[in-house]
C-alpha cells in the first residue's frame, strides 16, 4: 500500500515503523480498499509510469455526445475495478499493463453519457485513435456495439485533430508491433479457449474488432510530419 502512494518503500521510516498496524489502518482508511491498493501497489512496482502516462491522456482523448462518452481512467484503481465489474482479464493481465508501459496502447472506458459511472465497454486503443478491443462483460460484443462504432468512428476523428508528432511516432510503432503479434498467433494457430468465442482463431478474432483510424487520411501533413 505504501508503493501505491509512491512512498519510498526503501526507506526505513517507512518499512521499518515502530506502530506498524496504525500505519497499516491509517493505509487502508486512505486506500478504502486494502486488497485494492495493495493490488495497484504490486501493479506500480512493475510498471511504475502508468498512472503519469495517463495524466498526460486526458486532453487527447476523452470525447463526449449526448449518448456516448470515452474516458481516460484516472488511476490503477479503475482499471482494475473496469474488469472485475465487466467481467473480463482487464487490469489482471500484465499485458495491458505493459503496453501501456511501453505507450503501445491504452485501456480507456466507453460509457453511456446518461449513466457515466457504470461499466460498459472497455477499450484497447492505439496511440492514434485506431481502437484494437471494444468489449463488454464477459469479453462479448452485445447488438448495441453498432451504435457504439458509429460513435467510436465520430471520436476518431476529433483525436485525429489533436495529435501531436509524438503521439503519431508511438503509433507508427504500435501498428507494427500489432501486425507482428497476429503474425505470430495465426503461425502458432493461437485459439480461443473459454467463453462465447471458444474454438475460434485469436487473430481472427482481434482482427475483425479492429478499427483503425482512418480518419488520419484527411491529415496528410501530420502523416508527412510524423
Amino acid at each position: 500500500m505504501a508503493a501505491r502512494f509512491k512512498m519510498d518503500i526503501q526507506d526505513t521510516i517507512i518499512y521499518r515503523v515502530r506502530k506498524l498496524r496504525q500505519r497499516h489502518d491509517e493505509l487502508v482508511e486512505r486506500s478504502q480498499g486494502k486488497g485494492l491498493a495493495l493490488r495497484a501497489g504490486e501493479v506500480l512496482r512493475t510498471y511504475p509510469h502508468v498512472e503519469s502516462i495517463y495524466e498526460a491522456l486526458k486532453d487527447k482523448y476523452e470525447y463526449a455526445d449526448q449518448d456516448y462518452t470515452v474516458l481516460v481512467p484516472q488511476c490503477i484503481e479503475e482499471i482494475i475495478l473496469e474488469g472485475e465489474n465487466l467481467h473480463h482479464c482487464l487490469g489482471s493481465s500484465d499485458r495491458y499493463w505493459d503496453r501501456i508501459e511501453r505507450q503501445e496502447s491504452y485501456v480507456l472506458f466507453l460509457r453511456r453519457s446518461s449513466d457515466i459511472n457504470k461499466a460498459y465497454y472497455s477499450l484497447a486503443i492505439e496511440p492514434d485513435g485506431t481502437v484494437r478491443q471494444k468489449r463488454t462483460i464477459y469479453d462479448r460484443q452485445e447488438a448495441d456495439i453498432m451504435e457504439a462504432t458509429k460513435f467510436l468512428k465520430k471520436w476518431q476523428k476529433v483525436v485525429a485533430k489533436r495529435l501531436t508528432n509524438a503521439e503519431l511516432e508511438l503509433a507508427k510503432a504500435s501498428r507494427v508491433l500489432r501486425e507482428q503479434e497476429f503474425l505470430q498467433m495465426k503461425a502458432d494457430r493461437v485459439v480461443i479457449q473459454v467463453g462465447e468465442l471458444a474454438g475460434k482463431p485469436l487473430a481472427d478474432v482481434l482482427m475483425a474488432d479492429l478499427m483503425e483510424n482512418q480518419e488520419l487520411v484527411s491529415y496528410p501533413t501530420l502523416l508527412k510530419s510524423a
